[in-house]
């Protein structure tokens, strides 16, 4: 009879010893169920769409390396094509896009890095059709610095096939929409009339005013000026309301503005391409959720 008992008290002893064992198994994969549907989402989005940074007058690959390099840091973006332009207009792409890539790249490389504005928005606009056969897409963004801003602007103004993609966001760095230090524009000459346009008009501007009404609707557009803060209201380059009258050329356009003005020695006109804070906010305003 004691054995019996004995028996019997074990056999209760290892049941309940089984059952908690496995209320707590089942309690652990809840738990691990529940912390992985909890892992926190990428601050920045996994898109499809491409973006072009076009380099400026005299510019090259260099000009827009560290730009591209920080967003794949950061906003975990991959450069897919180097598209190279040659002095002939020919397109070269090398490199890689494959199904799944995130947040895609292609740098812009002109080898004559001296052509006229509407001579590289022709050739910008073959670079676009080049990358849409390779790999389709019907929409795309564009970071330009300098040059490269108006030659992207003039290209946005200037009529297309119409299966051309579609463009999204614009980012200008810089860019000398109404003159350049030195050849016809003096710091702190002009100025904005009450209409907001600049009061002195230039070629440049003269250039893109005449097309203005080519320009797409509802456009993204952040518009970075750099302020040495020397008393020139310039970058060195391209003085605050050139680069500022690219506000004006947009209107009645549904375009969404938005402008970061960066101040001192790392807003100089070259500098703002390897700012750091230039990079981080061009890549929070392509890509952050």
């Amino acid at each position: 009879m004691r054995k019996w008992r004995l028996g019997a008290w074990l056999g209760l002893i290892l049941g309940i010893v089984v059952s908690l064992s496995g209320c707590a198994s089942q309690s652990t994969s809840r738990t691990k169920s529940s912390s992985s549907s909890q892992q926190p989402k990428s601050a920045y989005v996994t898109s499809s769409r491409p973006t072009f940074y076009v380099h400026g007058f005299q510019g090259s690959a260099q000009s827009t390396n560290t730009l591209i390099k920080h967003a794949e840091k950061t906003a975990h973006a991959h450069k897919v094509y180097v598209a190279t332009v040659s002095t002939s207009g020919q397109v070269t792409l090398s490199g890689n896009w494959s199904a799944k890539t995130r947040n895609p790249i292609i740098q812009v490389v002109f080898k004559n890095n001296l052509a006229q504005y509407d001579q590289q928005s022709a050739w910008l606009a073959k670079v676009i059709t080049t990358v849409q056969q390779a790999h389709h897409f019907s929409s795309y963004n564009i970071v330009a610095h300098s040059a490269g801003c108006v030659a992207s602007v003039n290209m946005l103004m200037t009529k297309q096939a119409s299966d051309f993609p579609t463009i999204n966001k614009l980012v200008t760095i810089a860019g000398p929409f109404d003159g350049v230090v030195g050849e016809d524009d003096v710091a702190n000459q002009n100025s904005f009339l009450a209409s907001g346009e600049p009061k002195y008009l230039h070629a440049a501007y003269e250039l893109l005013a005449a097309k203005r009404a080519n320009f797409p609707n509802g456009v993204h557009l952040l518009n970075v000026v750099g302020n040495l803060d020397d008393g020139t209201n310039s970058d060195s380059l391209v003085t605050n309301v050139s680069a500022r009258s690219i506000k004006y050329l947009t209107r009645g356009h549904q375009v969404v503005y938005t402008e970061k003005d960066f101040h001192g020695k790392h807003a100089q006109h070259s500098q703002l391409h390897e700012n750091a804070k230039v990079a981080l906010t061009i890549d929070r305003y392509l890509w952050h959720r």
